[in-house]
């Protein structure tokens, strides 16, 4: 006889409950892969350091010297620039860190600003900064002890100055900071920056970008430069493009007084060049210096005229 009693069957609901708590806890990762996966975030998407840093104490020690690595604070309304340098500040000052870890880290740094930062500010930034190794300044600052220290900028290679607004750089010696750069972009009037007196002296610059130029004040100074091989010459009065692409390239050098030696070398930029380009070369994606490289090889590859 077959019973008509409801056999003992697995309670489902119950079963899929715990399936449920199951999923939803966090898979447990090793630590070396849990590691790799914040870096890969935090450099594919740095504009979510800030949120990464706040997870837990182990995320913190990865990923906040990613986010210090390249600090940029670009021209804004005045009081939100305040809040950022002095934030910024503060967190160099705080004592959480050595100084020791600030100059191992921050490695390229960028004040955009002509108003919001005052010389002092600057200057403690640069005094704990001191392994930055690409610098940009467009501050509205008279003077700063660190183009005067003989042992600062030892590690600078790559350096953006804006002296358009002030002369108190103009007439000078290059110091002894600059002594090591590779790269600089220099933004003053071509009345002033061709007097500047010790071009000779830059003895590793391979890159010259200058946004104010004529043919007769470029020439004499690339031409005394010991290794300089790429120089860009960038339209100030332009619009500037917010990427620059090759469209951007006047390859016709005929309105310059150029030696053959070195036409092949200067390329006229059809714009002046963004500040965000910057920010972009510093993270690693292509910014204006890969146009003038690849325009130059270029030239040297299938011959220039």
């Amino acid at each position: 006889m077959i019973s008509s009693a409801t056999p003992n069957l697995p309670d489902v609901s119950a079963h899929q409950h715990l399936l449920s708590q199951e999923v939803a806890r966090p898979p447990n990762l090793p630590p070396e892969l849990e590691r790799q996966i914040f870096e890969t975030c935090a450099f594919d998407h740095p504009k979510f350091c800030p949120e990464l840093v706040l997870v837990s104490k182990a995320v913190y020690a990865w990923i906040d010297p990613i986010l210090i690595s390249t600090i940029c604070i670009m021209e804004d309304i005045r009081s939100r620039e305040q809040v950022k340098i002095k934030s910024f500040i503060a967190k160099l000052t705080s004592g959480k860190n050595p100084v020791e870890y600030y100059a191992r880290h921050v490695k390229s740094l960028a004040l955009f600003s002509f108003f919001s930062y005052s010389e002092r500010e600057v200057d403690v930034i640069l005094a704990i900064c001191t392994g930055v190794k690409n610098l940009a300044i467009k501050a509205h600052v008279r003077h700063l002890n660190f183009f005067d220290n003989p042992q600062a900028g030892t590690a600078l290679r790559r350096l953006y100055i804006d002296y358009w607004q002030h002369r108190n750089f103009s007439g000078h010696s290059f110091h002894a900071c600059f002594r090591n750069i590779t790269h600089l972009h220099l933004r003053d009037m071509d009345a002033v920056w061709p007097y500047y007196t010790g071009w000779e002296t830059l003895t590793h610059l391979t890159h010259v970008a200058f946004e104010s130029f004529s043919s007769d004040k470029v020439v004499p100074v690339i031409q005394i430069l010991p290794v300089v091989q790429y120089v860009a010459l960038a339209a100030h009065y332009a619009e500037p493009q917010s990427q620059h692409n090759g469209s951007d390239i006047v390859v016709d050098n005929s309105t310059l007084s150029l030696t053959e030696a070195w036409e092949v070398r200067v390329v006229l930029l059809g714009s002046s060049i963004p500040l965000s380009d910057w920010e972009r070369g510093a993270r690693g994606k292509s910014d204006f210096w890969d146009v003038v490289e690849n325009e130059v090889e270029r030239r040297l590859r299938e011959g220039f005229s």
